[in-house]
This record gives C-alpha cells, sequence and structure tokens, in this order.
C-alpha cells in the first residue's frame, strides 16, 4: 500500500484564525439574537457580557491577523490582478468541481480524494 502524507495548502495560525473567526461569529449570533429577546437561552445579561466579551476578543484577534498580514507579506495575495483573474477563470480543483466559469485545464495540484463524475 502507498503511504500518503498530508500536505497543509494553510498554515497553523491560517487554520487558527478560521476557525476561531467562525467560532466567535457563531457565539455572536446567538448571544446577539438573545440580547433581541428572539430567545433565552443564557439570560439577557449574561448574554450582553458574552457578546461584549466576544466581540473585543475579536477585535484583537483581527489587530493580531492584521499585524501576521503585514510582517509576513501575506498582504500581497489580496491585491487583485488580472493574472489571479485569469487563473480563477481556468483553473479548477479537480474533475468534477469548477473554480472558475471556464474549464480548460486541470488544477496543477493533483486531489487527494477521489472524485465521483
Amino acid at each position: 500500500m502507498k503511504k500518503t502524507r498530508k500536505i497543509y495548502l494553510y498554515t497553523r495560525f491560517e487554520r487558527f484564525w478560521h476557525w476561531l473567526q467562525a467560532l466567535f461569529i457563531i457565539c455572536l449570533l446567538i448571544t446577539g439574537l438573545e440580547v433581541h429577546g428572539s430567545f433565552s437561552l443564557l439570560g439577557f445579561q449574561t448574554a450582553v457580557s458574552i457578546h461584549n466579551f466576544i466581540g473585543l476578543s475579536w477585535l484583537v484577534l483581527f489587530a493580531f491577523f492584521v499585524f501576521w498580514l503585514f510582517t509576513t507579506g501575506e498582504w500581497k495575495q489580496y491585491i487583485p490582478t488580472t493574472k489571479k483573474l485569469l487563473m480563477w477563470l481556468f483553473t479548477t480543483p479537480t474533475e468534477s468541481s469548477r473554480v472558475g466559469p471556464i474549464r480548460l485545464k486541470n488544477h496543477p495540484v493533483p486531489s487527494t480524494t477521489p472524485c465521483s463524475a
């Protein structure tokens, strides 16, 4: 049997940032709906306290993210270019799914999961 190895497309910090941000948004939604009066789960005062704490924590996390972007040079990937637009238009990650509206060739990195057409 052929041994496989994991290849991470994103750094550990990018994965951490993504999942923590998702958790914060879900918590903010739940506490925000409770503060609004849509339901009662934690109690108004507790929901307000949690909502304020998570909101400020999210702001601090965002500041760290911006700092990370500029210190590592990752900010360059967010500048729109014609080359990136053309890559988006003409590349696909797998045979069965499509990134851009036009499919001329396969994605340069082979898929690790089998595709069913």
